[in-house]
């Protein structure tokens, strides 16, 4: 523990969640518990920002072992591109780090596997962020399974509805390309997959699905690189000038 008893913290990707959830918020509700002792992304000017941010003097790099060599934390909190969790995760925990990583917690079943080993054999702990478990709708329904409020499970059917607004997010960064996200079934549905896990307290042993675009993508009117530059613009229900909001 850093002096003082507080936990040592490092947070790779300083994107929104990476400055404000695991930066600014965190800081801001277990400050008394924990150190911010170092800030990693390869992007070095957004890195400068988030600190600034983030309101604190940590150091900050552009190596991930150059963070835990220097800064020494006990927990690395990973927040990169989904593709990648695998790499920074593996690499905290052969350093001796225990990590909370944002979900996914990997992109593919063989990356899950590397991780999931590396732990057992490192003894050291990884976490899975699923913020949705906490939220009021999601709390409320597993007390009301628990206190067999409907009696027992026969079947679920499991609807999430996803209006265009929150969805056309997705589509306007790395999420959209599958090398990055391992599509949205991957980073988007594996709320849906871990609430229904919680709920029901049980894993399942087949999996089906199938997936299309209907609205995004190829099926558009038209399409473009990205929202900056886009002659699409004037034209576009969903373009969005970054720089134009504070």
């Amino acid at each position: 523990m850093a002096t003082g008893g507080k936990r040592r913290v490092a947070v790779i990707g300083t994107g929104h969640r990476g400055a404000g959830t695991w930066g600014r918020e965190l800081l801001g509700n277990c400050g008394e518990v924990v150190d911010l002792v170092g800030l990693c992304d390869s992007n070095t000017l957004r890195l400068r920002r988030a600190r600034k941010a983030v309101g604190v003097d940590c150091a900050i790099f552009a190596d991930l072992g150059a963070m835990l060599t220097e800064t020494r934390p006990e927990t690395l909190v990973v927040c990169t591109r989904d593709s990648a969790h695998d790499d920074h995760i593996v690499a905290a925990l052969e350093a001796g780090v225990d990590v909370i990583s944002e979900k996914p917690m990997a992109t593919t079943a063989a990356k899950c596997a590397r991780i999931l080993k590396t732990e057992r054999r490192t003894g050291r702990r990884v976490d899975v962020a699923f913020n949705y478990r906490f939220a009021p709708t999601a709390r409320a329904v597993k007390q009301l399974l628990r206190a067999g409020a409907i009696g027992d499970f026969v079947s679920v059917d499991f609807h999430w509805y996803l209006d265009v607004q929150h969805g056309t997010d997705y589509f306007r960064r790395w999420h959209a390309e599958r090398a990055s996200s391992g599509s949205l079934f991957v980073h988007k549905a594996t709320h849906h997959f871990d609430l229904l896990n919680w709920y029901l307290e049980s894993d399942p042993t087949e999996v089906f699905a199938r997936g299309a675009l209907v609205h995004f993508g190829r099926n558009g009117a038209f399409r473009g690189t990205r929202c900056r530059g886009c002659a699409h613009a004037g034209a576009c229900d969903y373009h969005f000038d970054i720089g134009r909001k504070p």
